[in-house]
């Protein structure tokens, strides 16, 4: 989920007569909430399909070895979306991207150190090679040089404040357990670079040029393997056991009399960032030129230099529903009416880069969309400083509902009678934050489940410890239930524009 933005509402319509003859009662279902109404025979199937058990299967495959926190232009990403991919292929979905594939790549670039060609040299020592130096933050070809300082930091609580003793000079840092933002502190102080000792080999982080985006200058980050540590401190002339954090916590930095000169060598490129795009035919000729999309963002933060970052809930949690939700519509002997457009999308963690790309260049009209349906962060319980979790097993945020159609609101809600989820409607301030936005800001009535924050929010730790995979299956469940309404009544009425 991205930066914050706020949107007014619009005026109210009434809701299409026929959803509630569609959702007609029948025999019961089991749900995971109380006083829900069973749901028509004819959606029954399908709906069967969509299990706790299932969304903790995908969630886990997600989430799990090889897919490395699913970041835009790594590698992981790409495994994800070839998996998601042999999903909807496997469920029946026709692959609607460039080339006959499942994806829409977005034009995005990549510049990666060559290491082979690179090296940086310290005094009279000179490191070279894949494995023995590695860098990020890298924006071109250059040379760098300057005056060695050396800055050893310990403790969450440290901080650094001496921003113009490190201004043009090539910065030694050793740390442990400090804040994540520690490093970025160092660089607002225009070092030349700054140079650390990798846990392992060296390794080089590639840094993405998003569409029409451009790399500004920021320095270099760069790495020594860490098999090289005693030719290093050589180099610097210390002694091994000076290249250490602190004893304690706090903060040291001290001037050396070594200089540093790196040679970067850069390689641009582009890379396959795709939207994962799969199109389910309706059933009906005279209007299956209409769909619905149903959509989540696939990526996350992926690995970021020593860190993983799983994104269990953020957003494997709607990449999970929406594949239960693609199974369920192939699974349901009766077919939607009219076409089902899935989009996992890329980039939404960069700033909705993937759907913004898909509504300005659209496979399908925009016009013949009867409206999106997205879902982003709905694994874990809603959790502030005073609100437990406990209090939020049922309850999940209705957001964006009303702005632009309130039949689809009221569509919404008549679904939840049959699986019974507890909305709250205070995280309107999130409106613009999802993928949703993108469709909105096209006049295409949107709405979005979202599970609220939580301290797990873009952290590590967002792994599977403590997910809700009832939530996971039941937003799976409400959404299934939609689409095939929307799918079954066609376009919903605009509510009429705010007047001044």
């Amino acid at each position: 989920m991205v930066a914050f933005y706020e949107m007014n509402g619009l005026q109210v319509v009434n809701i299409l007569k026929t959803a509630a003859i569609f959702f007609a009662m029948s025999t019961v279902v089991e749900a995971q909430y109380a006083a829900t109404e069973p749901v028509n025979p004819s959606v029954k199937t399908g709906f069967d399909t969509i299990t706790e058990a299932e969304s903790e299967k995908f969630l886990r495959i997600l989430t799990g070895d090889g897919f490395d926190g699913r970041g835009t232009g790594q590698e992981g990403y790409i495994r994800a979306a070839h998996f998601v991919a042999g999903r909807l292929a496997e469920y029946g979905f026709q692959p609607i991207g460039d080339e006959g594939t499942f994806f829409q790549n977005l034009p995005f670039r990549q510049v990666v150190a060559d290491s082979s060609a690179s090296s940086i040299k310290i005094g009279d020592e000179t490191f070279t090679g894949d494995g023995t130096i590695g860098f990020s933050l890298v924006s071109g070809s250059q040379p760098i040089s300057g005056n060695v300082v050396m800055i050893k930091a310990k403790g969450l609580g440290t901080r650094f404040e001496d921003r113009e003793k490190v201004d043009g000079k090539v910065v030694v840092l050793v740390t442990e357990n400090v804040d994540p933002r520690f490093d970025t502190t160092i660089q607002r102080g225009n070092p030349a670079a700054i140079l650390s000792i990798s846990e392992a080999k060296a390794r080089n982080q590639p840094t993405q040029i998003r569409p029409g985006g451009s790399i500004r200058s920021q320095g270099i980050r760069a790495e020594i393997g860490r098999k090289h540590l005693e030719r290093m401190a050589k180099a610097l002339g210390l002694e091994p056991t000076k290249l250490a954090p602190p004893a304690e916590e706090g903060l040291e930095m001290k001037a050396l009399d070594a200089q540093a000169a790196i040679n970067l060598k850069a390689i641009e490129r582009g890379i396959a960032v795709p939207n994962v795009v799969g199109w389910l035919q309706g059933s009906d000729p005279e209007v299956n030129d209409e769909y619905i999309v149903i959509g989540a963002h696939l990526d996350h933060l992926g690995v970021r230099g020593e860190e993983l970052f799983p994104g269990a809930d953020d957003n494997g949690s709607g990449s999970t529903a929406i594949l239960q939700i693609a199974k369920a519509l192939h699974a349901n002997p009766r077919k939607p009416r009219r076409s089902i457009l899935y989009m996992a999308f890329a980039a939404e963690e960069m700033g909705l880069i993937g759907s913004k790309h898909y509504v300005e260049n659209p496979i399908k009209p925009l016009s013949k969309a009867v409206c999106m349906l997205n879902i982003d962060m709905i694994g874990r319980n809603e959790e502030k400083d005073d609100e437990p979790a406990s209090e939020n097993e049922d309850s999940i945020h209705l957001v964006g509902t009303k702005h632009l159609s309130d039949a689809l609101h009221q569509e919404v809600l008549q679904a939840n009678q049959h699986v019974g989820f507890r909305f709250e409607y205070d995280e309107e301030r999130v409106y613009r934050r999802s993928d949703h936005y993108s469709f909105a800001s096209k006049s295409i009535p949107s709405t979005f489940l979202f599970g609220g924050f939580n301290p797990y929010y873009h952290q590590t730790t967002d792994g599977l410890d403590g997910i809700n995979y009832s939530k996971i299956a039941n937003a799976a469940r409400l959404y299934y239930l939609v689409a095939m309404a929307a799918a079954e009544n066609g376009k919903y009425q605009l509510n009429e524009p705010s007047k001044p």
